[in-house]
């Protein structure tokens, strides 16, 4: 198996960039952002309109380029998360992880035995269709699978601690805008109480030896929670980047 190795970069406390993928189907989007030197991808199921080949090709592209590719489930299912790692997916992202028991059924659904109850399947992405050994390659699974809870809820905030005490789980990433709504202020994702929220994520990921991290379109935020000791970060979607170059292009050429 190909592995871009961004577990164990994230473990050891090294800071990853990242954007998301929401529109884009053709194996070459990941490819554009591997170029530029993004050390993930993550691929959107929630939000995105993606069956499982789209998702299959968008893991592939992404392999072959070496950008790790993660993809967000659109919700807590097992046959969602079996068949996204079978595809090749070097990670997942869970919506809405908002208790223990949801925590613990992720790593179950995600990680081979000893640690979880996955099923075995060979000869797939994830193997690179090579018909490997159960035994030498569960255990490379396990080493190698990025497990990344989304924070985005009051229950969730409420929750952390117990979320990320959880073995198996790597991240607690912000989800601000769904944050925002869930706490009853929606889009004030500087005031302090979403600001509150987030330093409380922060400080439990760094006690329970855990990363933290945020996707939110606003760089000077990102800058911000990363000076907090937030590692796992990322920046807009395919739509937002194309949108924005393609406004400011559109403005330069209306100069006179």
């Amino acid at each position: 198996m190909t592995w871009a190795g961004l577990r164990k970069r994230v473990l050891a406390g090294e800071c990853v960039y990242g954007t998301m993928i929401r529109q884009a189907r053709d194996p070459g989007a990941p490819v554009i952002f591997a170029s530029v030197g993004y050390d993930f991808v993550l691929i959107d199921m929630e939000h995105g309109n993606y069956n499982m080949e789209t998702i299959a090709d968008l893991i592939r592209g992404a392999k072959s380029a070496g950008i790790a590719p993660l993809i967000r489930i659109p919700h807590l299912e097992t046959f969602f998360i079996s068949r996204i790692l079978d595809a090749g997916a070097e990670g997942i992202m869970v919506p809405m992880t908002s208790t223990r028991e949801q925590a613990e059924a992720i790593v179950r659904y995600s990680k081979y035995t000893p640690m979880g109850q996955r099923g075995f399947g060979t000869q797939t992405g994830q193997t690179d269709y090579n018909p490997l050994k159960a035994v030498e390659f569960m255990k490379e699974a396990n080493e190698h699978t990025l497990i990344i809870a989304q924070i985005e809820t009051r229950e969730a905030i409420e929750n952390v601690d117990a979320i990320l005490s959880t073995e198996g789980i790597d991240v607690g990433l912000i989800g601000p805008n769904d944050l925002s709504i869930s706490l009853g202020i929606p889009d004030q994702l500087g005031s302090e109480r979403v600001t509150q929220a987030i330093d409380k994520v922060v400080e439990i990921a760094k006690k329970r030896g855990k990363a933290s991290g945020i996707h939110i379109g606003n760089t000077e935020l990102i800058r911000k929670w990363k000076s907090k000791g937030m590692t796992v970060l990322a920046c807009s979607t395919d739509i937002g980047l194309m949108y924005n170059a393609a406004r400011a292009t559109l403005e330069e050429m209306k100069k006179s």
